[in-house]
């Protein structure tokens, strides 16, 4: 829960301000950061992804060292427990609020696509390397992180939205605290 505040904070008081300055108005703040439904097809977009992602995360897992991945006092019945999963849910919507809706947003207007989406993937990807102070052995995440945001940045790109990202994204860390138990 705190990751998500602290995650959506940014955004908020971007909306606030913008939302509140004649020329932009809320509705105009709210598409810039990307906040829409959009049509189904950019949902089936995001479906469409899981499975690369979803292989792409597994083979980095595989990746790893078996001792690395044990954490003391996780379970399978944790990791899938109702409340880890809302937090998974609330931590990646987020991560989608911030690096897709705000970063994301704002480097793809003001720098396009192609050098605005490696840029907002390269920031993502920031505050995943502290994986690397608690174990170097996890390595073979911080590509598929880098990956990740890039395909989930462009799925930004294509829909205008956060939200079809957001749907991959929590399904993605799901699957991958399954996979990893």
């Amino acid at each position: 829960m705190t990751e998500f505040i602290l995650y959506s904070l940014p955004s908020v008081i971007y909306f606030l301000v913008q939302g509140r300055r004649r020329r932009l108005g809320p509705r105009e703040a709210a598409r810039r950061l990307g906040l829409t439904l959009r049509s189904g097809r950019s949902y089936v977009w995001a479906l469409a992804l899981l499975i690369p992602l979803g292989l792409l995360g597994y083979a980095a897992i595989a990746l790893i060292p078996t001792g690395a991945l044990s954490t003391p006092g996780m379970s399978v019945a944790h990791v899938t427990s109702d409340l880890v999963a809302v937090n998974v849910i609330l931590q990646t919507l987020g991560e989608e609020i911030l690096f897709r809706g705000l970063i994301g947003g704002v480097l793809l207007r003001r720098l396009g696509f192609g050098r605005g989406n490696v840029l907002q993937a390269i920031i993502f990807l920031a505050p995943h390397l502290v994986l690397l102070l608690v174990n170097a052995q996890l390595w073979p995440i911080i590509p598929v992180q880098f990956i990740t945001g890039w395909v989930l940045g462009w799925l930004r790109y294509k829909s205008g939205s956060f939200l079809p990202g957001t749907l991959v994204h929590a399904v993605a860390n799901i699957g991958s605290g399954l996979i990893a138990v």
